[in-house]
Parts: structure tokens; C-alpha cells; sequence
């Protein structure tokens, strides 16, 4: 049995169950046409055939077998995608819960939201395999006290968690959403994250994916309303072989969007990174840097694409992916994109791979440091545009620890 037959078979089974999302769930599978294959122009870069032969059963809430996790306060944790109460805090005065508890009182909730690209494989494939995931609503004018924590833990299974962010006018929150592994096994994670931040709103979204040999794809689509504001923090150091997809469209006048990433990764590690913004109406801005620091015979992939809209006068947009190789034996395939039909705008990208800096490395030599921390000392300069921005203190420190474990100390 292969990964598309394993999955074939607990759909069925899963279809059979029934219940008030089968036909979502019917429509999911119907879109999913199998794998995608390095044949179509947004995978070219990432081979899917390890992912092919390995036949992950989906995980199921009763035979998970975990029984700990590390403390959040507050915050909601998961296994293998679903919701496990007793290892969770719920934080007091926030309209959170698990999706599927959410979908319960209300099975509409999940129309209309999401950017464009429903058919896009694994959306496709989570959407066939709804079940759970976190639900947060943020009330009109009101503001999340604190940062919601959600902690995403796989063992040995398919997890297909999905999560549901609506953030109403002139609301704010702070959402971070971190993926680990509870051992050493393989496992394969398919989340997806659906955002919609009304007018006036903001949402500082932060993805930390620190998992084993895993799979993992991950999409945020997000939706933002006019002179509403979206912040991408994307941080990426574990799993074998990593897709991360955000789709940002920007909806109404005024509206604001910045995507920051991070991807630290050695050995044979491959991170995907594919962005989409779309301009769709005037006077809106985008912002948008990605680093990389790749050890080994780790690879990486950058695909990032501004579209503007005709209607999409005075948009103002910037791009940059920006990629540092620690060996000769490291890759990278950059590939920034502007799609502009709209004559009055002010856009640009850039794409950047090279070596540390021979003469920098030597003067920090001669002043007395080790090879190793003259390294770290360069590798974290180059980091820190990205870390720096982090606005949460615990975050920023957890992303400073993987730089120093990446780089042996």
C-alpha cells in the first residue's frame, strides 16, 4: 500500500461514519487528484517520492498514546490533529475552543473564509479529512489579553488538523502555533489554518515548526479586510521534508500585510517556502522577508508571487528571499515573482544566496573568537533581521536556541 491507497482507505472509512461535514469532506476528496509531482511548475523543486511510499494511517484521538506535554499558559495542545482536553489550559475571556466543538454549534462556519486556492492538493486532502482543530473568534473592538498557544504534537499517524481564526472589526490578537513530535518516528502533518481579519483588525500570526522525520505541510490562507492588518512570523527548523504555503489575499482598501521567515536546517532536510499576495484593491501595502541558513546537504525552495490586481491603484509591495549555504554541499532555488495589472504602483523583489563572508569570518578569527562562534556570531547577524522581529520574548529565545543547536553550540 502507498500514501494515496492509505488514504483512499480511511476516507472511505471516515466517509462511512457520516455526520454534518461529509459532504465537505466528499468535496475535499474530490478535489484531491493525488500527489503532485516535480511535472508541475509549483513543485518542481520538491520530490514527493519518499512521501509516496510511506503509508501514514490517520490518527485517530483514542490511540495516540500520549499522555504528557511540555506546560503552556494558557494554551490548547493536539494530537495527531485532535484536541485533547486534559493536556490543555483554556484561557479565561477568549472565544476558543476546538474546531470541532465550534462546528458543532455552527456547521456554516467554515464558508466564506480562507483565501483563494481550494483546490491546491493538501488543503484539498485536510478538507477531506475534517474533523478538528482550533476555533478562536476575537469580538468586535476587543483585544486578546495574551498571546493563545497551541501546541500541535505527532507521533506515528496523518494528522490533518485545520484551524479557524476570526478576528472582527477593529479587534486584535496574537496567535502562535508550534508543531513537534512526541518521538523520534516519522509522521506526516497536514495543517491548515484559515484567517479572516475583518476592518480595522489585527492579527500577529507566529508558525514554529521544530518537528522530527516528519512530513509536514503546512498552508495560512488569510483574508484581510480594509486598513485591517495580517503579520506572518514563519519559523522552520525540524522535519525531513517541509511545504509551507501562505496565501494573503488583501481585500480592502487600506489593508496591510508582512510575512517573516526563517528557515534554519542541515543534514538532508527540504524546506518549501511558496508565498502568494494579492493586491485586489487600492492603496494597500505587503512586505515580505525570507531568510534561509542551510547546513550539509540540506536544500530549500523559495517561490513567491506578487499579484496586483487592475483595480489595485497605489498598491506598494516588496519582496526579498535572501539564503546563507554553511557548505558547498547545500542548494537553494529561489524564485520571486511579480504578476502587475495595475499601472499606478510602486513593487520589487530581490533573491540573494551566497557563503559567509571570508574576510568577516577572518577578522572575527583575529580578534580572538573560535572558528565556531565566529560562525554563530555571522550566521545569528544574518538571522536577525528575521528574529529580531519576533515580538514575543519566549519565541525570539526559542528561535536564538535552534541557531545555536543548528550551529553545534
Amino acid at each position: 500500500m502507498n500514501a494515496v491507497d492509505a488514504f483512499r482507505k480511511d476516507f472511505e472509512e471516515l466517509d462511512r461514519a457520516g455526520g454534518p461535514l461529509k459532504e465537505l469532506r466528499r468535496a475535499g476528496w474530490e478535489r484531491f487528484k493525488g500527489l503532485p509531482t516535480t511535472g508541475e511548475e509549483a513543485w518542481r523543486f520538491t520530490d514527493l517520492a519518499p512521501l509516496a511510499r510511506r503509508p501514514f494511517a490517520h490518527g485517530r484521538p483514542s490511540a495516540n498514546g500520549v499522555k504528557s506535554a511540555p506546560s503552556l499558559a494558557p494554551g490548547l495542545v493536539f494530537v495527531d490533529g485532535h484536541y485533547r482536553k486534559d493536556l490543555s489550559v483554556l484561557p479565561e475571556g477568549v472565544h476558543v475552543s476546538s474546531l470541532a466543538a465550534a462546528l458543532r454549534e455552527d456547521p456554516r462556519l467554515l464558508e466564506g473564509v480562507g483565501a483563494p486556492g481550494e483546490g491546491e492538493p493538501f488543503v484539498a486532502l485536510n478538507t477531506a479529512f475534517l474533523e478538528d482543530g482550533a476555533f478562536l473568534r476575537v469580538a468586535k473592538g476587543s483585544r486578546l489579553p495574551a498571546p493563545l498557544h497551541l501546541l500541535f504534537v505527532g507521533t506515528t499517524k496523518a494528522a490533518h488538523p485545520r484551524n479557524l481564526y476570526l478576528v472582527e472589526e477593529g479587534a486584535e490578537a496574537t496567535v502562535v502555533e508550534t508543531y513537534a513530535s512526541a518521538g523520534e518516528a516519522p509522521h506526516l502533518t497536514n495543517a491548515v489554518s484559515d484567517i479572516r481579519v475583518a476592518r480595522g483588525g489585527s492579527l500577529s500570526h507566529y508558525r514554529l515548526q521544530i518537528e522530527g522525520e516528519s512530513f509536514h505541510f503546512g498552508a495560512v490562507r488569510a483574508r484581510i479586510g480594509r486598513d485591517a492588518r495580517f503579520v506572518s512570523h514563519n519559523v522552520a527548523s525540524g522535519g525531513a521534508l517541509t511545504r509551507n504555503e501562505i496565501t494573503g489575499s488583501l481585500d480592502g482598501e487600506g489593508a496591510h500585510c508582512t510575512l517573516n521567515g526563517l528557515y534554519v536546517i542541515r543534514g538532508t532536510q527540504h524546506v518549501d517556502n511558496y508565498t502568494r499576495l494579492e493586491h485586489r484593491m487600492p492603496n494597500c501595502e505587503s512586505h515580505e522577508l525570507y531568510k534561509g541558513v542551510l547546513d550539509g546537504r540540506a536544500s530549500g525552495v523559495f517561490t513567491g508571487r506578487i499579484h496586483v490586481f487592475p483595480d489595485a491603484q497605489k498598491t506598494d509591495a516588496y519582496q526579498a528571499s535572501a539564503n546563507l549555504l554553511l557548505t558547498d554541499t547545500a542548494t537553494v532555488d529561489a524564485q520571486p515573482q511579480l504578476e502587475i495589472y495595475a499601472d499606478d504602483v510602486k513593487c520589487s523583489h530581490g533573491s540573494t544566496v551566497g557563503q559567509l563572508d571570508k574576510d568577516a569570518l577572518f577578522y572575527l578569527r583575529s580578534r580572538g573568537l573560535p572558528d565556531a562562534a565566529a560562525r554563530h556570531v555571522l550566521v545569528r547577524a544574518f538571522a536577525g533581521d528575521v528574529a529580531d522581529r519576533i515580538g514575543i520574548p519566549a519565541v525570539r529565545e526559542r528561535v536564538d536556541r535552534i541557531l545555536s543547536e543548528r550551529l553545534g553550540g
